[in-house]
């Protein structure tokens, strides 16, 4: 019988966490640690090897010095946060007054949630609960929270509940957080396996996708990828960026919102 992925995808993201604070580990302590067979850690490191976010070496395992991992959204919420007002301004602007929008879980999506008082009479979706706060603080009353297991990391809900509330819902438009927007590779990724599964059922079941990210986030290397520019309809990020980066993002027949 194959493993549950929500029980695997924690699991590896504690290896992750293990790894990081410890530089190195090996398989037999991992399995001891985690109270699993020497064949499971192997499988575990192989896929996160795959990913980039660790080196597989002779017996253990190191981190990927290369990887971009997500600071706690207390701490990411100092960064760049008057970039962030002005993503969020420039989302609400793009609704129109009745649409289903879902907003993802991070700190720009707060940024969004805060100004949803100027398009009060458009439904909210979240899985965030600083951005459910936020919309109740708003005085939004169309809002519907997404639940699920608690993913510490960005204050919110994944996992196979949350993924199959999802997939009975549909989006006018989706407000997309993310860890590394890749244009050399042209792809959307995240830090957390278990929230990038989310996040892919979003983008299948919504009319316009709109990933928004201020411009530090234009980097390679996150954990897991999401999507690629094909499957997205624009993005919203600061003027600050940089001329390269934004010609390949025209290149690519996007949808460019700078503020």
């Amino acid at each position: 019988m194959s493993e549950n992925f929500d029980l695997a995808a924690v699991r590896r993201r504690k290896i992750v966490d293990l790894v990081r604070v410890r530089g190195a580990m090996g398989i037999r302590d991992l399995g001891v640690q985690f109270s699993v067979s020497e064949a499971t850690v192997r499988r575990d490191l192989k896929a996160l090897d795959d990913e980039g976010i660790v080196v597989r070496t002779h017996g253990g395992v190191l981190m990927n010095s290369n990887v971009r991992v997500d600071l706690p959204n207390e701490e990411r919420k100092a960064v760049g946060a008057a970039e962030k007002r002005r993503i969020g301004q420039a989302a609400i602007e793009m609704l129109s007054d009745d649409e289903v929008v879902f907003l993802d879980a991070g700190t720009t999506a707060h940024a969004v949630a805060a100004y949803a008082h100027q398009k009060s009479r458009c439904t909210y979706v979240t899985t965030s609960l600083g951005v459910a706060n936020q919309l109740q603080a708003q005085g939004i009353v169309n809002f519907y929270m997404i639940g699920g297991s608690y993913e510490p990391v960005n204050d919110s809900f994944a996992g196979t509940l949350a993924v199959s509330a999802l997939r009975s819902l549909s989006f006018d438009i989706a407000f997309l957080c993310c860890s590394a927007v890749d244009v050399g590779k042209r792809s959307i990724s995240v830090a957390s396996e278990v929230y990038a599964q989310v996040q892919k059922e979003v983008i299948l079941n919504t009319r316009r996708r709109f990933v928004i990210a201020d411009a530090s986030k234009f980097k390679p290397n996150a954990f897991m990828r999401t999507s690629q520019f094909d499957q997205i309809t624009g993005i919203i990020t600061n003027r600050e960026l940089d001329e390269g980066t934004i010609a390949k993002i025209r290149d690519a027949d996007l949808e460019l919102v700078l503020v």
